[in-house]
C-alpha cells in the first residue's frame, strides 16, 4: 500500500514537465520501485524445497533443471550441483530433473508450511556424459560465450579447434544492454569502435582496417551499404579477425575481418515476446517476437520479429524511424531433409550522417571546431529514405552420417528513394560552404547463390573435416546523383537549417550523374581440418576468384587467397596454442596514365600471420584468446606528384590482442577485450611512415552482469556495468590533427521474472562529448536513458 501511494504521489508531483519521454520514464521507475517494495513486504515463504543431482560416478550434475510441474517455479542446479526453490507455497507436488540429451527423472515432494524439504537426485549418465550434453546443447551458464560456430570456419568446428580468432556478441548480452540498435552491439567487439557512413552503412574498426556487416548465416549480407538493419532479428554476431577472404571473398571480408550476423530461427516451442522501450530524444520502440510449430507432428516452424522504432537526434535536428518485419519458416521434410526460408523486410526514414570539413580551420584538435557540439547545419526534412528486401532460403541435406549438403539463396534487393546527405565546409573560422548530394533514386540487387558439401572421415587413422564449396554473385546497380553548393554562412551570425527546398533548388542547377555497374564475381573454394593426432590438427584452404566487370571499362581479374592453420592442444579441449597465415584481396581496374598508356592492375592483397593462445575451462565458466598478429598489406596504388599510378604501395598493421568471458560465480557474468593496434604507411605517396587516419593505438572495453540467485532478499533483481576506452588517433594522414581519447561508462538495473521483465539502461553516463575515429569525425551521442518492459507468453 505505501509504495501504490508513493508511486501515485511521485506521478503528479511535476505536472509541468516539459516532455512525455520523461512521465515514461518516471512511471517505469515507479514500477520498479513497486516491485523493491513488494519484494520487502511480501510474506514469509511457506516452504522450501533443496537438494543436490549428482552423475552416476557421484559428480555434481551442474546445469541440470528443476522444476515444480503445473507452476513456474524452477531453477538448475549450481556448480556444485546444489539447488534451490523458495517461496513454495504447501501441498504436494512432482519436483522434474530434465535436460536436453539427459533421461528425465521425476519425483512426488510434499512440501509443508515452514519447513525445508530435502529431494535429491542421481542421473544414470556420468560426468563425461553430462558435459558432452552441456555442450551439445548450447546451454550457457556463461552467458556471454559461444563454444561453437557452424559459420566462422563454414564447419561445425568449436571454437578450440579453430586457428583463428573471433569473437561473439550473444543475445544474452543484447538483452543485458537494452540493446536498441547494432552499433551499441557491435561496441562490445574487442578492437572494436563503431561508425555510421554518410552513405548509411554501420562499419567497425578491425585490426586498423574497417568492417561492416556484410555476412548474414554465412553468406553475403549487404547489397549497396546504403541501408542498416534492426537487431530485432538478431540472434548473435559473429566477429571474425583478420582478413578472412579464403571462406567469405572479399565483399564480405576486410583486411581487418569480417561480420556475420546470426539470425533467430524457428524452434518447436510456442512462445512469444513483446517489448515496449522509451527513452532520450523521444525514443520509443515497440518488438515482438513470437514462435509456434505449424502442425502437431512439428515438422513445420514458424517464427516472426518485427520491430517499429521512432527516435529524434542527438543533435538540434534529425530523426531516425525505421520498421522492420522479419518472418522465417522452417520445414522438416524426413530426417535426411530440412528446407527453410527467411524474408527481411526493412524500412527507414532518417537523416544522414553530415561529412564536415575543415580546410579552412587552423586546429590541431577536433574538439577545436567553432561549432556547437548539437548543432545542426541542415534541417529534418533533410532526409533519406530506403525499402530493402531480402530473402534466403536454404536446403540441407543429410547424405549420411559423415557427410551433408547445403544449398544457399539469397536475393538482396535495396530501393533508396532518395538519400541527402550532407557536406558541409568551413572555408574559414567564420565561415561555412553548405553543400549537398542527393544520391537516388538507387536499385541495387544482389544474388548470392552459395553450394557447401561437408565431411567428416578419415583416411586411414587421419581425421578429416572438409567443406568445398562454390560461390556464385550477381550485382546489378543503377542511381542517380547531384551535388551542388546550397550557400555559404557566418556562424557568428543567426541562420536557417538547409531544408530540402532550398536544397533541390540548387541541385537543379548543380553537377548530375548516372552510374550503372553490374559484376558477376565465381568462386570455388576448399577447407580441411586434418586431426594429426587427437591434440595436433592443421587446417588447409584455398580459394579462387574470378571477377567480371561488365560493360565500358569493364575487366576481369582472377585471384588466389590461401589459408593455413595449426592447433595444438597440451590440455585436451581446454587449452590450444594456434597460429594461422590468412589471405585477402581487393580487385583494381585497369587505369589511364597522364601520357595516355592503359596500366592493366593487380589485386591489392593483404597477409597476416597470427600466433596465440585460446583458453577454455571444461565447465565453460572461462574462455579467453591472447594473439599477436601482423598484417600486411601489398599492392596498394600511389600517385606521384604528375598524377602517375604505382602498384607499390605498403601498410603494416600489427598488434596484440586479449578477449575474456566468464561465469567465476552463479549470476555472475563478465565480458573484457584489449587491443593495442599500430598500422602505418610503409610505402605511400601521402603519410609514409604516419599511423592510418583513424585507428587508435589502444582500444578496450568491458562489461559485468549479476544477476541475485534464489534465496536471496533481492531474488530476480540485477544489474550490469561497462563501458569503452579508445587512445586518440588521426584525423588526417600528416597526422597533425587529433581525434581525442575518450572513456565511456553504460549500467542497466532490471528485475525478471518468467513471464516478465522491467530494466533501465543509461549510456554514456557521464554525459562525455567524444568524436567517432573516422573520417568524419562526428560527435557522437551524449547521455542517453532507456526504460524497457517485456511480456512473454
Amino acid at each position: 500500500m505505501n509504495s501504490t501511494r508513493l508511486c501515485s504521489q511521485t506521478s503528479t508531483s511535476n505536472p509541468s514537465s516539459k516532455s512525455n519521454i520523461y512521465n515514461t520514464l518516471k512511471w517505469l521507475g515507479c514500477l520498479l520501485l513497486c516491485l523493491v517494495f513488494n519484494a520487502g513486504f511480501a510474506q514469509t515463504p511457506h516452504g522450501t524445497i533443496k537438494g543436490k543431482v549428482k552423475t552416476s560416478d557421484g559428480e555434481p550434475g551442474e546445469f541440470v533443471n528443476i522444476a515444480l510441474k503445473g507452476t513456474n517455479k524452477g531453477t538448475h542446479a549450481g556448480n556444485n550441483g546444489t539447488y534451490t526453490i523458495n517461496n513454495v507455497t504447501p501441498g504436494t507436488y512432482t519436483l522434474v530433473a530434465s535436460y536436453i540429451g539427459l533421461v528425465t527423472q521425476t519425483q512426488t515432494v510434499e512440501v509443508k508450511a515452514g519447513e525445508t524439504t530435502e529431494v535429491n537426485f542421481t542421473l544414470t549418465e556420468n560426468n563425461q556424459q553430462l558435459q558432452e550434453v552441456v555442450v551439445t546443447s548450447g546451454k550457457r551458464i556463461n552467458k556471454f560465450n559461444r563454444q561453437q560456430s557452424d559459420d566462422v570456419a563454414k564447419l561445425p568446428i568449436k571454437n578450440l579447434e579453430n586457428p583463428q580468432v573471433y569473437n561473439v556478441v550473444t543475445s544474452e548480452l543484447l538483452k543485458d544492454q537494452l540493446n536498441i540498435n547494432i552499433s551499441q552491439a557491435l561496441s562490445n567487439v574487442p578492437g572494436a569502435i563503431p561508425s555510421i557512413d554518410p552513405a548509411g552503412g554501420t562499419s567497425i574498426t578491425l585490426r586498423g582496417f574497417t568492417a561492416e556487416i556484410a555476412a548474414r548465416n554465412g553468406i553475403q549480407f549487404i547489397a549497396a551499404g546504403r541501408s542498416s538493419v534492426d537487431p530485432v532479428n538478431v540472434d548473435h554476431f559473429e566477429v571474425l579477425k583478420g582478413p578472412s577472404a579464403t571462406l567469405f571473398g572479399n565483399t564480405v571480408s576486410s583486411y581487418g575481418g569480417a561480420i556475420n550476423m546470426v539470425t533467430k530461427k524457428p524452434t518447436e516451442e510456442t512462445k512469444g515476446e513483446i517489448t515496449y522501450s522509451a527513452g532520450s530524444w523521444g525514443l520509443n520502440r515497440v518488438t515482438a517476437d513470437v514462435n509456434s510449430p505449424l502442425n502437431k507432428e512439428k515438422t513445420v516452424l514458424f517464427r516472426i520479429n518485427a520491430a517499429v522504432n521512432k527516435q529524434q537526434s542527438y543533435l538540434v535536428n534529425g530523426h531516425n524511424n525505421t520498421f522492420t518485419i522479419d518472418p522465417s519458416l522452417l520445414y522438416k521434410v524426413n530426417d535426411r531433409l530440412t528446407l527453410s526460408a527467411d524474408l527481411e523486410i526493412y524500412h527507414e526514414d532518417l537523416t544522414r550522417t553530415p561529412y564536415l570539413r575543415f580546410p579552412g580551420l587552423n586546429i590541431t584538435n577536433v574538439n577545436q571546431i567553432p561549432l556547437d557540439y548539437r548543432a545542426s547545419l541542415y534541417s529534418d526534412d533533410f532526409n533519406a529514405v530506403t525499402n530493402t528486401f531480402r530473402s534466403y532460403f536454404e536446403a540441407k541435406y543429410k547424405i549420411s552420417d559423415n557427410w551433408t549438403s547445403q544449398t544457399n539463396i539469397s536475393v538482396n534487393n535495396e530501393k533508396v528513394s532518395r538519400s541527402y546527405q550532407a557536406y558541409p565546409v568551413f572555408i574559414s573560422p567564420t565561415q561555412v560552404e553548405r553543400g549537398a548530394s542527393l544520391f537516388g533514386p538507387i536499385t541495387t540487387i544482389n544474388t548470392d547463390i552459395q553450394h557447401n558439401l561437408r565431411g567428416d572421415f578419415k583416411i586411414g587413422s587421419v581425421r578429416n573435416r572438409l567443406v568445398w564449396g562454390l560461390d556464385y554473385v550477381h550485382t546489378t546497380s543503377d542511381f542517380t546523383y547531384a551535388d551542388a553548393v546550397v550557400d555559404t554562412i557566418d556562424i557568428t551570425k543567426t541562420y536557417s537549417p538547409v531544408t530540402r527546398l532550398r536544397a533541390d533548388k540548387a541541385l537543379a542547377s548543380g553537377f548530375t550523374g548516372l552510374y550503372p555497374s553490374e559484376y558477376n564475381q565465381y568462386a570455388t573454394y576448399a577447407s580441411d581440418l586434418i586431426n594429426i593426432t587427437d591434440r595436433l590438427m592443421t587446417l588447409v584452404s584455398l580459394r579462387v576468384d574470378r571477377y567480371q566487370l561488365k560493360g565500358d571499362g569493364g575487366y576481369s581479374q582472377t585471384s588466389l587467397t590461401p589459408k593455413l592453420g595449426l592447433i595444438y592442444q597440451p590440455v585436451k579441449d581446454q587449452v590450444s596454442i594456434f597460429g594461422n597465415y590468412m589471405s585477402g584481396f581487393t580487385n583494381n581496374g585497369p587505369t589511364v596514365q597522364p601520357n595516355g598508356t592503359r596500366v592493366v592492375l593487380k589485386p591489392e592483397h593483404a597477409f597476416q600471420w597470427e600466433g596465440g593462445v585460446k583458453v577454455s575451462t571444461a565447465n565453460n565458466r572461462l574462455s579467453a584468446t591472447v594473439s599477436y598478429y601482423n598484417i600486411d598489406v601489398r599492392d596498394a596504388l600511389r600517385y606521384d606528384n604528375a598524377n602517375y599510378t604505382y602498384q607499390d604501395g605498403k601498410q603494416k598493421s600489427k598488434g596484440v590482442e586479449v578477449s575474456l568471458t566468464a561465469n567465476p560465480v552463479e549470476g555472475l557474468n563478465l565480458l573484457a577485450g584489449y587491443v593495442y593496434n599500430k598500422n602505418q604507411y610503409i610505402r605511400a605517396t601521402e603519410g609514409e611512415g604516419k599511423d592510418v587516419t583513424g585507428t587508435p593505438r589502444n582500444v578496450a572495453n568491458f562489461w559485468g552482469s549479476y544477476k541475485f540467485q534464489s534465496g536471496s532478499v533481492l531474488q530476480d533483481f540485477g544489474f550490469g556495468v561497462g563501458g569503452n576506452y579508445a587512445q586518440k588517433s588521426y584525423y588526417n594522414l600528416e597526422n597533425t590533427i587529433v581525434i581525442p581519447s575518450f572513456v565511456l561508462v553504460n549500467a542497466t538495473v532490471f528485475y525478471e521474472q518468467p513471464k516478465w521483465r522491467v530494466g533501465v539502461a543509461a549510456n554514456n553516463i557521464g554525459n562525455k562529448k567524444y568524436w567517432s575515429p573516422s573520417f568524419t569525425a562526428n560527435p557522437q551521442p551524449l547521455r542517453q536513458f532507456i526504460a524497457s518492459v517485456s511480456f512473454k507468453f
